[in-house]
């Protein structure tokens, strides 16, 4: 495959979708969201590989100690955005078997290239740099209610609710303003909640 199906995929897949405002079920909700991630836990599953093995790789990079939620502030936030613009501007879009020649390769993008998961990664260690407490960084697998891609991202725990770094801009949203149905999420204890399906939507 030439390189630049490859990099559509890599750009539909995790920078090509922005935020829409999610349609109504015509059937009526079956459960409300919450300001706060609240889907029904359907079953609690170790590490996905790749992500496993980039923990054992980057010792301390998936330490989720700490405060499991952080006081949101105006300032706060302005810090939370910066970091998701910078890193959705500054990292080039490329999918793993381009770059390392696997399907699923999760790293940080230091050769400045990089796919979803790459750059949830990134923006968790820069917000911990400036001081963000890590249990309240985690990341989240979700599928485009649209386009059906799959998709990693970074989603920041607050007392305001779940906000949800996406791309292709700055913007920083709550969990259910994305276009996307959430599949799973990790866990401070380093497993990973799968939610219950029967509550996804489709556009």
């Amino acid at each position: 495959m030439s390189a630049a199906p490859l990099r559509t995929a890599a750009l539909m897949a995790c920078l090509g979708l922005a935020a829409l405002a999610p349609r109504a079920d015509p059937g009526g909700p079956l459960w409300a969201p919450t300001p706060r991630l609240n889907l029904p836990v359907e079953e609690v599953r170790p590490a996905f590989a790749p992500y496993a093995e980039f923990c054992a790789r980057e010792a301390g990079a998936c330490d989720l100690s700490g405060p499991q939620s952080l006081h949101l502030t105006p300032e706060r936030m302005a810090l939370i955005a910066g970091v998701n613009g910078r890193v959705n501007r500054g990292i080039v879009l490329m999918a793993d078997v381009q770059q390392y020649g696997v399907e699923e390769y999760w790293a940080y993008p230091r050769s400045g290239y990089g796919d979803c998961e790459d750059l949830a990664l990134e923006k968790r260690a820069r917000l911990v740099a400036l001081g963000f407490p890590r249990g309240a960084l985690r990341l989240g697998l979700a599928q485009h209610r649209r386009s059906l891609f799959t998709h990693a991202l970074l989603l920041v725990e607050t007392d305001a609710g779940t906000y949800v770094l996406n791309g292709p801009g700055s913007e920083v949203v709550l969990w259910f303003e994305t276009p996307y149905n959430f599949e799973a999420r990790e866990r401070p204890d380093g497993r990973w909640e799968r939610f219950d399906q029967r509550h996804w939507r489709y556009d």
